[in-house]
């Protein structure tokens, strides 16, 4: 089957995408530190430490950003292909959505407005005071609430502008 330029085109630019390689900023003022990945204006990161939600989110901090809040289905998709990258599996992996604060008003945790969610159905359920939220539900792109204290990978994500 020949590919004609156009879906080459496509499909390199795709690939840079979730490689986090494509920066043309001379002055590297909104681009991703080497390893990030870039969509927009964020940078996205996937850590397989195995961390309770407090902790994972206290790395990402550290690391400039906050476990990754998803506003579209284009970032729930980025972010689960950086877990399938790393991993090449659909694992469990925290991201920064948590009810911890008020029961049943779940939040992001670098405070950005909630204006997407995923999870599967029947849930969030807090069955057991399950606070805190993972993407990749049963290996599916959905999400799922779990305990805060439970051990799992994660996904960090920053600005640009913060990525010095």
């Amino acid at each position: 089957m020949a590919f004609s330029p156009r879906v080459l085109l496509i499909l390199a630019a795709v690939g840079g995408l979730l490689t986090g390689s494509w920066c043309f900023d001379h002055r590297n003022d909104n681009c991703c530190p080497e390893g990030w990945t870039q969509l927009n204006e964020r940078c996205f990161i996937y850590d397989d430490h195995d961390f309770n939600f407090l902790t994972a989110e206290t790395v990402c901090i550290i690391l400039g950003g906050n476990l990754v809040s998803i506003h579209s289905t284009m970032e729930n998709t980025l972010v689960r292909q950086l877990i399938f990258q790393r991993t090449g599996e659909n694992n469990p992996t925290w991201i920064g959505f948590t009810d911890a604060v008020v029961e049943d008003s779940f939040i992001w945790t670098d405070g950005s407005i909630v204006d997407f969610t995923n999870f599967g159905n029947n849930r969030p359920n807090n069955n057991g005071n399950q606070d805190c939220a993972i993407i990749n539900f049963r290996g599916e792109d959905t999400w799922n609430d779990i305990r805060c204290n439970r051990r799992r990978p994660f996904v960090c994500a920053r600005d640009v502008k913060h990525s010095h």
